[in-house]
């Protein structure tokens, strides 16, 4: 209603109505009761609901978890938004007792979470934030941050715990991938600083470290045989060994009888087993005494296109996964690379000593043979005891420097191979090799190689045929690149080709490819030294002719010259009958 001076109130009519003997009203009898500030009230509490949903629906649509807590065992709770559902429980749940909040902290972190309330509870702070694990209702671990205000009664007493609790997983694994990244970069660090270790101390340190970047408990390191058909091992981790009860101990295992760690090397692929324990028609079982494995990965480290060795972790708390693949292949590729940098300078170091020796003995005997001629007047004066004549002692003179002569060419074209291999290499790593393709014919690149090599080629009289159809189709190539290929190959060729030998150069224009072989009439190889051709450096057995050493550092450089090109090469070659190189090279479309 509206007052005289015009102001609007509320009021609460209550009227009786009176009627006569007739049942008509004839008046109106009652009370009318100012309600204004009642009316008000109730608008505002009204309001204040309404808010209040409003708020509770921004609390609820929130990831943020809002919480209050008994000051008693295991923390029950009196009150939590509905979005504890992200977690798999729900709000009556917890407020019911069914589930109480300790029994949700993950095992490993619930002490943690304990002393810190423990802690700040004898404390005079008003609050405190902690991160720590949970376990959700399906069983995912998922990482929390609390932040927590504390209520104390008027004694003082912590009555009450209340806050919030926010889902910080996500942030924690880019934290944990950043902090690993940099746990790796200075482990290749320490790697790279290691030139001067021994191979094991480099080994232990390369299995320990991916341990560690992994998060496991076992590592170990095998080395593949050189025709990929079994498995040495190296080493086992540190707490691998502690836990590993098995008596007699194999090192050698042949592929075809692993059963699930060998799938790696089977195909030729990074393999991650998150249930072990699961069964599975790969497993073979392993020997009693043997650590119990619950989760496992392992790579395989790839020189080229072989398999050089595999490296393994296992047990790790949560799966493994992508990352932890990353880590371990870096490290364990880093480590390959630091193995035969070390490789080749020791053989650097070694060649060159052996250079240096056998040019001090032919300086020795070009000595002997000087003075020994001064010495004497009538070379062919045999003495009354049937000493040897004096020619003939030149001519073992003659044939020991022939034989200092032939290690002299031997060693400074080993160091030249392994200084060209060591360049490339080092090139290669730095990302310093770059590559021209243009549409070429590759007869220009065969006949610049031919012209690099031809005083060698005159030299032992040998007979150059050449099949080559023309006109040839053309390749997409980097002609300079193709010319240091052929020139290598070339090179090999006629080193192993006697005087007055035969080099064949053929080429085949096939469906998709131009077929080039290199086919010469010397030796051959021996069949156990074909698989190793391809690698950067192997050391050659002391039961094999050393005039073989060598060939594997400059037909490395071949092979990554053709996979460049996404081409193929193979070396067939039996003893006695030559030995013959094939490339192949894709036709320009």
């Amino acid at each position: 209603m509206v007052t005289k001076s015009g102001d609007v109130r509320w009021v609460d009519d209550r009227t009786f109505i009176r009627r006569d003997e007739d049942g008509t009203i004839t008046h109106y009898q009652g009370i009318i009761l100012d309600i204004t500030d009642r009316k008000k009230a109730e608008e505002a509490l009204d309001e204040a609901l309404k808010k209040t949903k409003e708020l509770e629906l921004v609390i609820n649509s929130s990831p943020v978890v809002v919480f209050l807590w008994k000051n008693e065992p295991n923390w029950p709770v009196e009150v939590v938004s509905d979005n504890i559902l992200q977690f798999g429980y729900t709000a009556n749940e917890l407020i019911s007792g069914e589930v109480l909040y300790s029994d949700i902290i993950y095992p490993d972190d619930l002490e943690y979470v304990r002393s810190t309330f423990e802690r700040k509870s004898g404390e005079t702070s008003k609050g405190l934030t902690a991160d720590y694990r949970i376990i959700t209702k399906s069983g995912d671990v998922r990482w929390v941050r609390e932040r927590t205000l504390i209520r104390r009664d008027e004694d003082g007493q912590i009555s009450h715990y209340q806050g919030i609790i926010l889902d910080i997983t996500e942030r924690k694994k880019a934290e944990d991938a950043l902090r690993l990244d940099e746990f790796r970069l200075e482990a290749l660090l320490k790697l790279n600083k290691m030139t001067a270790a021994p191979l094991q101390e480099i080994t232990d340190f390369a299995r320990e470290e991916a341990v560690k970047l992994t998060k496991s408990k076992q590592g170990y390191l095998a080395f593949m045989s050189p025709d990929e058909g079994a498995l040495i091992m190296h080493s086992w981790s540190k707490d691998a060994m502690k836990e590993c009860a098995i008596e007699d101990r194999k090192f050698i295992y042949p592929i075809e009888t692993t059963g699930l760690w060998g799938e790696a090397v089977k195909q030729r692929k990074p393999i991650i087993t998150n249930d072990y324990q699961a069964p599975s028609s790969l497993k073979k079982g392993y020997p009693q005494g043997h650590v119990e494995l619950t989760r496992h990965m392992n790579v395989p480290i790839f020189d080229g296109n072989r398999i050089v060795a595999v490296a393994g972790v296992g047990n790790k708390e949560e799966d493994y996964d992508e990352s932890d693949l990353r880590q371990l292949i870096l490290l364990m590729q880093g480590m390959w690379r630091l193995i035969q940098r070390k490789q080749m300078e020791e053989a650097l170091q070694k060649y060159s000593q052996e250079l240096s020796k056998a040019e001090i003995e032919l300086k020795s005997l070009d000595r002997m043979e000087v003075e020994f001629i001064s010495s004497k007047k009538d070379l062919s004066q045999v003495t009354e005891y049937g000493e040897l004549m004096d020619g003939e002692t030149l001519d073992i003179i003659d044939d020991l420097k022939k034989k200092a002569i032939d290690n002299v060419l031997h060693y400074s074209q080993r160091l030249r191979r392994l200084v060209d291999s060591f360049v490339y290499t080092s090139m290669e790593e730095a990302g310093k090799i770059e590559y021209n393709f243009e549409p070429i014919d590759i007869s220009g690149s065969l006949e610049n190689s031919l012209l690099d090599t031809i005083f060698m080629v005159e030299e032992k009289d040998i007979l150059v045929e050449k099949i080559i159809p023309e006109p040839l189709p053309l390749v997409n190539g980097d002609e300079e690149k193709l010319t240091d290929m052929f020139t290598i190959l070339m090179d090999d060729a006629i080193r192993f080709t006697p005087p007055k030998g035969k080099l064949i150069l053929k080429i085949d224009a096939e469906e998709n490819y131009l077929h080039i072989m290199v086919k010469d009439s010397g030796p051959g190889i021996p069949e156990k030294l074909i698989p190793h051709m391809f690698q950067k450096f192997y050391e050659i057995g002391a039961l094999i002719k050393h005039s073989y050493e060598g060939l594997e550092s400059g037909l490395y450089i071949c092979k990554k010259i053709v996979d460049a090109h996404e081409g193929r090469i193979k070396i067939e070659s039996k003893i006695g009958a030559g030995t013959e190189v094939h490339v192949w090279l894709p036709k320009v479309k």
